[in-house]
């Protein structure tokens, strides 16, 4: 365009139509200054952004598997501590270091690898074989659709390869592997004497100037603690009074869900196994094909199928039963064993087919058509999704509207309630410590002595205490702190005194004993004068259950001894002092492990290297790369 003013206009009008021009785009630019830009993000890793919904839904994840470790109605407040959210987070940032460096090294994963990934995922084989309506149920219950989950797979994938790469590389020596075996099935034998502080016989009780003394010097360690008394209300999906669906409701949700009843073509199939190793030479695939074919000529011959397979396949799992794999449906198995099965005509075997374990013969004994599931067959089934999904909604709007009630009208919860035909009810008083009811909730307890509820006098947010479960709350009485008695707190003080009294006298009686045994004395002698019998450890290895672990572990810490046993005074806390005697050091004999077990050493040693390769592989990572951390966002 410039080049066309130029050969048209000269001189002054040329400048005043380039100043013309000029100005909206020197406006344009200048607009992009006072715009203000606003980071979301929880955490920035060189360029890439780590969002608040990935965190939270790292967290949802967690949780949910936390509840099908532990049951659903367990306390799995934990996931939320700040703590754990930053070890999420920490995780989160050393995954996108991992895939920013493996995509920068091309690591690419390929499409057939991500399908054996998904199908290998036992929450979508609900029988045993990958599901796809499963499939589909589980991704939306967590917010997600097939392209995004296969998307942020492939991404952990990839993050995955690079730190496997450099596993599949850790090199392990069999001098290695004999050093690990000497160590690992070393044998110790010593004796023990434990002294517990609880066990210690005082001379004198604290007296009752010392209580006092005690108690006037800590005051405010005395006091009742400190209650408050919550009202609340709850919303839960499962105490929602739902309307039962008509006959004409649920035959539309029939309709509109035919694709989730419809049952896919299964092919009855038995087959025969010739196993070839995977990444065999090209001998080992010849000859391995040359079984198969001569398998085949004797079943074209007139064997039968299931003769063949029970004398010459080596399926292990299937050749007893003449080679049966039952019903199968397509994406189940290998891309290329399916290929070939689908092919075939009923009675049909196939030539060898090429898997990833070696060369298959395939028999279709029988096709079953694909199938509509009758509505009479699924229709509690849908009137039940039917009624979860209801409830679901339901809840979810009344409790999108709790939290709008409680913005207007953040002081009060009895209007919020009204307006939303809720019951305002109240807990137990209960301390910090929790109580009963909704207070035996740790978020609960959290929430209401927060700054927010107990200082300031306002209504909570919602606190979700289970599955479609949640509570709002306000503080409607508080009781602070009072002081306690002298005669209400004596016994207390006085265990308190005698507990210390006697844990100081265990470590002085420790002290001398420690002193005697360096002195030579033996643990027999000082079992003797204390009327005590030693625990004798007779060539125990690192884990072994008796004696005690923890003095089994402080024994393999001490050195080997020399001409006289070791002898040493270790501590297992606070109320109580071991006395071991170390008699003995035998270190494991490498040549006495068979083949099996120096191949677990070897496995056990590679895992800890690779381990150790993949955490200074990361860490190396770190230093060069630009994170930030918005904590508040968390």
């Amino acid at each position: 365009m410039l080049q066309t003013l130029r050969e048209k206009f000269s001189g002054w009008i040329l400048i005043l139509i380039v100043v013309i021009i000029s100005v909206p785009f020197a406006l344009f630019g200048i607009e992009g200054y006072f715009q203000t830009q606003v980071d979301t993000y929880v955490a920035k890793v060189n360029d890439a952004e780590i969002q608040p919904d990935t965190l939270r839904e790292r967290l949802n994840m967690q949780r949910q598997q936390m509840r099908q470790f532990m049951g659903p109605d367990a306390d799995v407040s934990f996931v939320d501590t700040p703590e754990n959210k930053r070890r999420l987070l920490d995780g989160l940032v050393d995954e996108e270091l991992r895939y920013q460096d493996a995509r920068g090294m091309g690591v690419e994963v390929p499409a057939a690898r991500l399908q054996e990934e998904i199908l290998a995922i036992d929450a979508f084989k609900p029988a045993g074989v990958f599901d796809p309506d499963t499939y589909q149920r589980i991704l939306q219950a967590n917010g997600l659709s097939p392209q995004g989950f296969e998307a942020r797979l492939a991404r952990e994938l990839v993050a995955r390869e690079i730190v496997a790469r450099m596993g599949a590389s850790v090199f392990v020596t069999d001098a290695e592997v004999d050093a690990w075996l000497r160590l690992n099935r070393q044998t110790r034998s010593f004796k023990a004497l434990r002294l517990n502080a609880a066990d210690q016989v005082l001379a004198n009780k604290p007296t009752e100037d010392e209580v006092k003394a005690h108690f006037e010097a800590h005051r405010d360690d005395y006091k009742t603690p400190e209650t408050v008394v919550a009202e609340y209300v709850e919303v839960r999906a499962d105490a929602l009074e739902v309307a039962a669906p008509t006959e004409e409701q649920l035959l539309e949700e029939y309709e509109k869900q035919s694709a989730r009843y419809v049952v896919p073509e299964q092919r009855l199939t038995s087959h025969i196994l010739v196993e070839v190793a995977s990444g065999a030479d090209a001998e080992a695939q010849k000859a391995g094909l040359a079984k198969a074919e001569a398998l085949l000529a004797e079943i074209r011959g007139g064997k039968d199928f299931a003769e063949v397979a029970k004398s010459g396949s080596d399926d292990i799992g299937s050749k007893e039963q003449g080679g049966d794999l039952g019903w199968i449906e397509r994406g189940t198995n290998d891309p290329a064993f399916e290929d070939a099965l689908f092919a075939l005509e009923a009675g049909q075997v196939s030539e060898p087919v090429l898997g990833s374990n070696g060369y298959h013969l395939i028999q279709l004994r029988e096709v079953r058509a694909e199938s509509r599931r009758p509505f009479e067959d699924v229709r509690d089934e849908i009137a039940k999704a039917y009624d979860a999904e209801t409830r679901e909604s339901m809840y979810l709007d009344m409790a999108g509207r709790l939290v709008d009630e409680i913005q207007r009208d953040p002081q009060s919860l009895e209007g919020p309630a009204s307006k939303l035909g809720l019951t305002v009810q109240k807990t137990e008083p209960f301390a910090r410590t929790g109580g009963i009811g909704i207070a035996a909730n740790p978020k609960v307890v959290e929430e209401a002595y927060s700054e927010l509820v107990l200082e300031r006098g306002l209504s909570s947010e919602l606190i979700e205490l289970g599955p479609s479960h949640v509570v709002a709350l306000r503080i409607a009485e508080r009781k602070l702190p009072e002081p306690r008695d002298f005669d209400a707190v004596r016994s207390e003080i006085e265990a308190k005194l005698e507990l210390e009294a006697m844990r100081k006298q265990m470590v002085e009686q420790a002290k001398v004993l420690e002193e005697r045994m360096a002195a030579g004395a033996t643990l027999d002698e000082i079992a003797t004068e204390l009327g005590r019998t030693p625990e004798v450890a007779d060539a125990v290895v690192r884990s072994a259950g008796a004696p005690d672990p923890a003095i089994i572990a402080e024994a393999f810490k001490l050195p080997h001894p020399g001409d006289a046993p070791v002898r040493r005074v270790v501590s297992l806390g606070e109320d109580s002092r071991v006395l071991i005697e170390l008699a003995s050091v035998v270190d494991g004999d490498p040549a006495a492990a068979d083949a099996s077990a120096r191949d677990a050493a070897r496995t056990e040693l590679q895992g800890q290297w690779s381990e150790a390769e993949a955490r200074a592989y990361v860490q190396a990572l770190r230093k060069q790369a630009q994170i930030r951390i918005a904590e508040d966002r968390m």
